[in-house]
């Protein structure tokens, strides 16, 4: 008759993990189901998370504070100066290296040719005299860059050339620091793309008369806008109203406030959270992977041998 599984927890290689050990262990993916208090409101700004002030629209729809997004992009501009001035330093140490590394060919080539020709050495050895010469140049140049220690290089260079242990600056290849060029744009906090800041439009919700801060209405029918709701923002005007309003209202007559719109007029604006998945979709579930092995201090250490089962427990008494 099998044992119960207490009897055999702690023991090494008598079974798999359990799923409560596991967990305890660390390992996996943690979830947390987010409310509505989480995921926010249809007029909060999505930088500070907070009700927008002098709100303003994003081409995708979203919405922010004037004066955040506006932070936000200049410091994505002095960023990207700050990133092209890095790009220009290294474009200029790869074309200093390329002159100095050309210039050291140059002369191998001719030491190799000059003893070719004056002392009698054969191709392969002027070949090997060459490689020789251009790939100690090469050593001595990064060291002169990247190599800091007691005994300087420079001052042991006849000792150094006939070192070849791996560590030796000579024996291994300088890593090449690549420094992409900046594409100088700025970009939605949001949704990741392209934005410039003619490109924000400015937001006018209709408050409730008489009602709290952040209540809302539709100016036509004057139905309060939820996080439910579908918003259409004209862009003219900066109006928000709901979508249904939007269809059997405003878009057969293609007028507003005396001002022709289309469908290339009205942007729409993305939801508030719920809280419910059936409206939010993935954005209810907050997760995260771990990879975290025994003896993080979640738990003991699990098996220490072949001996009886350890006190790993099932249940942590803390």
């Amino acid at each position: 008759m099998p044992t119960k599984h207490s009897k055999k927890a702690g023991t090494m290689g008598s079974e798999a993990l359990t799923y409560h050990e596991r967990k305890a262990l660390g390992f996996g993916t943690a979830r947390e189901r987010l409310g509505k208090d989480s995921l926010g409101n249809f007029y909060d700004c999505r930088l500070t998370l907070s009700p927008a002030v002098d709100p303003v629209a994003s081409p995708s729809g979203f919405i922010f504070s004037r004066e955040a997004i506006i932070e936000n992009l200049l410091a994505q501009k002095k960023e990207n100066k700050r990133r092209l001035v890095m790009w220009e330093q290294s474009q200029a140490i790869q074309l200093r290296k390329a002159a100095e590394r050309d210039a050291v060919e140059k002369e191998a080539s001719l030491l190799a040719f000059d003893r070719r020709n004056h002392a009698g050495a054969s191709e392969t050895l002027a070949s090997q005299l060459r490689d020789a010469v251009t790939e100690e140049a090469e050593a001595l140049m990064a060291d002169k860059h990247t190599t800091r220690s007691v005994n300087n290089i420079k001052d042991n260079e006849a000792r150094m050339v006939g070192l070849k242990s791996f560590w030796v600056p000579s024996q291994s290849k300088e890593a090449a620091e690549v420094v992409e060029k900046p594409d100088g744009s700025t970009r939605c906090p949001a949704s990741g793309k392209k934005i410039k800041l003619k490109d924000l439009i400015q937001v006018n919700f209709t408050p409730v008369p008489g009602g709290e801060p952040g209540e809302y209405m539709d100016p036509v029918t004057r139905d309060p806008l939820t996080n439910a709701s579908k918003l259409i923002l004209i862009k003219p005007t900066g109006d928000v109203v709901l979508e249904a309003t939007w269809k059997t209202c405003i878009k057969p007559d293609g007028v507003w406030h005396r001002i022709a719109v289309g469908d290339d007029d009205v942007l729409i604006l993305e939801k508030g959270g719920t809280g419910f998945a059936e409206h939010d979709g993935d954005s209810v579930e907050a997760k995260r992977y771990f990879a975290l092995g025994a003896g993080n201090g979640l738990a003991d250490r699990r098996g220490q041998g072949a001996a009886g089962g350890s006190k790993f427990g099932l249940r942590l008494g803390n």
